[in-house]
């Protein structure tokens, strides 16, 4: 064989070569994307759970403040006017619990 025909055979087997080597790169590209995508949706779901235990726990705390002040001797107005005295109280009473609601079912400490 001459030089020129391995040229030739040099030439097409880098070529064939490369192409492989790109169909694995791109292969491999896919993958990872589509690992990522799965990461990203597990880190969803997980700040969605975590978000829900805290407005769970936040209402907890709510409600046992309320409790507790209702406990004291105090009415309902009189609660609400010291929870909103808290940093964003404002919102609270909406998102956790009416005052009212809450203390309409639960009997004072010692009653």
């Amino acid at each position: 064989m001459s030089g020129l025909a391995w040229d030739a055979i040099s030439s097409v087997t880098a070529i064939v070569g490369n192409a492989i080597a790109v169909v694995i790169a791109v292969l491999s590209l896919r993958r990872a994307d589509q690992a990522l995508a799965q990461a990203s949706e597990i880190s969803d779901r997980a700040m969605r759970a975590q978000y829900a235990i805290d407005g769970a726990a936040a209402a907890i705390a709510w409600r046992d403040q309320v409790i507790a002040l209702h406990d004291r001797g105090l009415n309902p107005e009189q609660i609400r006017a010291i929870m909103l005295l808290e940093d964003g109280g404002e919102g609270y009473e909406q998102a956790n619990g009416r005052i009212d609601d809450i203390l309409s079912i639960v009997p004072r400490s010692g009653t």
